[in-house]
């Protein structure tokens, strides 16, 4: 990712001042990162000054802060067909739902609200349904420790499910930066609250863990800011929390505040309180590897050294063995020759050899009349051996006044049956060989 505060060209190049901009420039600005930031809340707080016309105009209070909120005609319609004849009046506790935006004109902050709702009026039953939920999932034994995935140590993908305007991406993406930039992002859009939002996670969860392998995935991050309990529920939901439960891929959630808990979280495979610690769960730091990878390198130089000085020490000492031993072997060996000389002059190699000299011509003429005795007889048996198989050879047969006939393919005729009239036959003779063609065959 691009760091957009490095001057990589010519870091020690002076920046030039910013060009002024102006009043609409500044009020446009502050709005977008109001809404890029914040996105759409519930709020929850006490209705002060309500002006209930076409458009409704109050403001919220909680006691120590307050903020203007304005409703438009289009959203007052359908608040009044949904809920019928309950208005809204000085000091109500209220829900509403909204975006926070800038007003230009008059240079403040306000909530543009789209809906709005007594408190209360649902965190009851939704209350209840989650308890019957949690229940339910914990004595399936889903939140089970025996069921939760190791994280991978180094991974070099990940996939990170949430909004894909939403400030919880921002914080991932930061985070991910400046701890492992090698490591890759993969931003998952996925609608994190109201209509459709469950099976908008769920088919995310599911679709990436899917092609996990493929692209080479190593974990998945579902994140999202905080809120009520109305605006987290898709993370209760069961279709998220199954598709959690049966990923196979390692799933680290963190979803709203620390104090809010999803049952995603207790089926995820960690939960993490924010964006960021989700972020920094998974990403190694790259100056904890970087001390770490410096100390493994100074305690293998140290060892390397130890071992070292170990071998030279053995080294040295068996070099002394040998070197003794050798020593004392040649002093052996000088006494042995030493010996033998003396033995050896005291005989008479003259007299030896003589006797040996005997003995080979003795060996020589015995071996000479053997060989010569062997031939004579083997030649005797090959010239007998010989006579025998020209007797019974196929030329002394026909010699005697046989034939040998064979058809047109060269094979031996033996049956009178194996011939057709009209086939070119072949007759071999003791002096030559007859061609000739079957007119009859009498058998």
């Amino acid at each position: 990712m691009t760091d957009l505060f490095t001057n990589a060209e010519n870091p020690a190049a002076v920046p030039e001042p910013p060009k002024p901009i102006t009043v609409s420039e500044v009020s446009k600005k502050i709005d977008g990162l109001l809404d890029s930031r914040i996105g759409q809340v519930d709020v929850v707080g006490q209705m002060n000054s309500p002006k209930l016309g076409n458009h409704w105009y109050f403001s919220l209070t909680d006691g120590d802060s307050k903020i203007d909120c304005a409703m438009w005609a289009s959203n007052v319609s359908k608040h009044k067909g949904a809920r019928g004849d309950w208005m809204p009046k000085q000091g109500d506790q209220v829900v509403v739902r909204g975006r926070v935006g800038h007003y230009s004109k008059f240079g403040k902050t306000q909530l543009y609200v789209e809906k709005i709702k007594r408190y209360g009026e649902t965190k009851g039953k939704l209350q209840q349904e989650y308890e019957a939920l949690l229940l339910e999932f914990r004595e399936a034994g889903w939140f089970d420790e025996v069921h939760k995935k190791q994280l991978p140590e180094y991974p070099g993908k990940i996939a990170v499910i949430t909004s894909g305007t939403s400030a919880a991406m921002h914080d991932v993406i930061e985070t991910t930066r400046r701890r492992m930039p090698s490591v890759e992002l993969v931003i998952v859009n996925a609608r994190m609250q109201g209509d459709g939002s469950p099976d908008s996670v769920a088919n995310a969860i599911t679709k990436v863990d899917a092609h996990a392998s493929d692209m080479g995935i190593d974990a998945i991050i579902v994140t999202r800011g905080g809120g009520g309990l109305e605006e987290l529920w898709s993370f209760n939901d069961r279709r998220v929390v199954e598709a959690a439960f049966h990923c196979k891929t390692p799933i680290v959630v963190a979803i709203g505040h620390e104090s809010d808990t999803s049952i995603i979280e207790l089926v995820a495979d960690h939960r993490a309180s924010t964006p960021t610690q989700a972020a920094m769960v998974l990403v190694p730091d790259k100056e904890e590897l970087a001390q770490l990878v410096s100390h493994l390198e100074t305690r293998m130089r140290s060892a390397c050294v130890r071992n070292i000085e170990r071998k030279v020490t053995w080294c040295d000492h068996v070099y002394s063995k040998i070197q003794l031993a050798v020593s004392k072997h040649v002093h052996v060996c000088r006494l042995i020759v030493s010996s033998k000389a003396e033995q050896l002059a005291a005989k008479r190699p003259h007299t030896l050899l003589q006797g040996r000299q005997r003995k080979l011509l003795t060996t020589q003429a015995s071996f000479g009349s053997a060989c010569a005795s062997y031939i004579t007889n083997t030649s005797a048996k090959l010239h007998s051996l010989h006579a025998k198989l020209d007797a019974i050879g196929p030329l002394k047969v026909l010699e005697r006044g046989y034939s040998l006939t064979q058809d047109s393919e060269g094979n031996v005729v033996r049956s009178a049956s194996t011939l057709k009239e009209g086939e070119q036959i072949r007759t071999v003779l003791a002096d030559g060989e007859v061609e000739s063609e079957v007119k009859c065959i009498h058998e």
